[in-house]
């Protein structure tokens, strides 16, 4: 019985990788949004997700809470939102923004676009970010400012979405969680440029927390090398066998009880994943003549792009799995089908802020 269940959660853990990394942000959204809100004054109806749901809907192999499937909801209330009844599955990392959040409200699909989009984009360009939904210039969000940016941002079918009097009626007076963080039940906080930084700064530090403690069950503040190239491989564009020669080539390097790799050195690394495109044009600058980079050159690279220090035996665990020429140097391709396709796997791709001058894509 015990091999049918993981068998059975394999499946579905194959089928959401697919979602999160073929379908369309509005599909991804219904996918794993569990609730249904009902307004009771008009009758309209809304699908919602828990903040836990949002973590499971931007992680491939995600076991800690699962999609339900387009389709399938529950339909709630506001009233049943304010006695505590419905039931979230709670983050155990200490000090949780997506608990803070949870205690206030669902996640509307506007919430969803936006927090893709803080995630998604490199901390290089947070402040290009804010200043896009700050409107008016003032160095202020206004409830106002952020419902009608993140409307026009959400991608529907068809399109993006539009903004009317009517949108912003029903979104200013739903009972988002997010915008009741952010904003305060009455609407009438402002939220400031450290705020927002600081926004993106816990969200990305939970998930990765969370997904550290997947591979971490035993909360010792390391996993194994192994481990580490399992998340780095998750829906790279890889043979199954491919994929295990460089899991074993690691693990004959270092053992299941080696050296190891710490939270931190995770963060960072994952940092420089989430910055995808930054890594390739870095690289591409640096490599200009197709001559590669040495571990010295990458590790440079990678805390530019991450904004924080790159760890030297991550440098390391990277050279020795892709480095199969052993000259010490990588060259793009080496790195193309993991590094720089990460970001699909989660649907970064889909929700970065991206901005254009001329040829240039940022």
């Amino acid at each position: 019985m015990e091999l049918l269940a993981e068998s059975a959660e394999n499946t579905l853990v194959a089928a959401e990788n697919r979602v999160r990394q073929f379908s369309t942000p509005d599909k991804i959204f219904n996918y794993f949004a569990s609730y249904q809100f009902v307004n009771k004054k008009n009758g309209r109806k809304s699908m919602m997700m828990t903040p836990l749901e949002f973590y499971s809907s931007v992680t491939p192999d995600c076991r800690r809470v699962h999609g339900v499937g387009p389709g399938v909801h529950v339909e709630v209330d506001q009233q049943e939102l304010d006695d505590g009844k419905v039931v979230m599955e709670r983050s155990p990392i200490s000090g949780s923004v997506l608990n803070e959040i949870g205690k206030l409200g669902l996640l509307s699909y506007q919430d969803f676009c936006f927090l893709l989009a803080l995630i998604s984009t490199p901390k290089r360009y947070i402040e290009t970010t804010f200043n896009m939904f700050d409107v008016t210039g003032d160095g202020h969000i206004e409830a106002k400012e952020f419902a009608y940016v993140s409307t026009k941002m959400a991608h529907k079918s068809g399109g993006f979405g539009s903004y009317t009097d009517t949108d912003q009626e029903e979104i200013l007076a739903s009972s988002s969680g997010l915008l009741n963080y952010l904003f305060g039940k009455n609407r009438d906080q402002s939220l400031t440029k450290e705020k927002f930084k600081k926004l993106q700064t816990d969200l990305l530090d939970e998930i990765v927390q969370l997904e550290f403690r997947e591979y971490d069950t035993e909360n010792t503040g390391r996993i194994s090398e192994a481990d580490f190239v399992n998340f780095l491989l998750k829906n790279g564009k890889l043979m199954p066998k491919k994929r295990a020669q460089l899991i074993k080539k690691v693990q004959s390097r270092w053992p299941a009880k080696g050296r190891g790799v710490s939270l931190p050195s995770f963060k960072s690394f994952f940092m420089v994943l989430a910055g995808g495109q930054e890594l390739e044009r870095a690289l591409f600058f640096l490599d200009v003549e197709g001559t590669g980079v040495d571990k010295e050159e990458f590790r440079k690279i990678s805390s530019w792009v991450s904004q924080t220090e790159c760890s030297d035996h991550v440098v390391e665990l990277i050279y020795e799995m892709l480095d199969d020429d052993e000259d010490g140097r990588l060259y793009r391709d080496d790195i193309a089908q993991i590094l720089l396709d990460w970001r699909h796997s989660r649907g970064f791709a889909k929700g970065g802020i991206q901005v254009s001058l001329g040829q240039l894509s940022i």
